[in-house]
């Protein structure tokens, strides 16, 4: 209900600090394209790769970066106990997204899957959101000779953090580039409902 307390900030679990659950080996990631890079499990690697090549998603057709056209999606399932999620952290390559919202629900989600059924974490497209998003870049790209971030990491504070889900899907509507859109990593930090049964 509206007076419900909001996991993460009352009492019972304050001293437990959120844990990063979407790198704990069992997530399933899947993605509505290949792409020509890595499989779309390096997203969810215990321990993030540094290869340009190999360790990141690319919904692109070719090493130019030729965008798979039209919206793509990376869906993460952490299997049978729900989790509750208090931040949320995408680290795209110098291809990211500025366009795209988090999607999260108790069953797989598809284009099909009923509102009432998912509820949305967070909506670049809204601008009170995108205002309280945090953009970091590092690196270099050494796929591009100007000035180029290797990394842009968008830091993503989930504002509905009582409701326990077991998919979460990223739904990315566009590239800023123009590049089809690359990620390096897809965190999720929070808590497991098994882990506050046993707080």
């Amino acid at each position: 209900g509206a007076n419900s307390p909001v996991l993460g900030q009352n009492a019972e679990v304050s001293f437990q600090e959120p844990r990063n659950l979407s790198r704990s080996g069992n997530v399933v990631a899947t993605a509505d394209v290949r792409g020509n890079l890595g499989p779309v499990s390096v997203v969810v690697q215990p321990h993030p790769g540094k290869d340009w090549i190999h360790d990141r998603w690319q919904a692109a057709s070719d090493m130019h970066g030729t965008a798979i056209k039209g919206a793509h999606w990376i869906q993460l399932d952490f299997g049978p106990n729900a989790v509750v999620a208090s931040k949320i952290v995408l680290d795209w390559e110098a291809a990211y997204s500025d366009k795209y919202r988090i999607e999260a629900s108790l069953d797989p989600i598809t284009d099909q899957s009923p509102r009432e059924n998912l509820w949305i974490l967070f909506d670049s497209t809204d601008p009170l959101q995108k205002g309280t998003m945090i953009v970091r870049k590092e690196g270099q790209s050494p796929g591009v000779k100007s000035k180029t971030p290797l990394h842009v990491i968008h830091t993503l504070p989930v504002l509905k953090t009582s409701k326990p889900f077991r998919y979460l899907r990223l739904y990315i509507l566009s590239s800023a580039m123009g590049w089809g859109v690359s990620l390096w990593q897809f965190d999720v930090l929070g808590y497991s409902e098994k882990d506050q049964i046993m707080a």
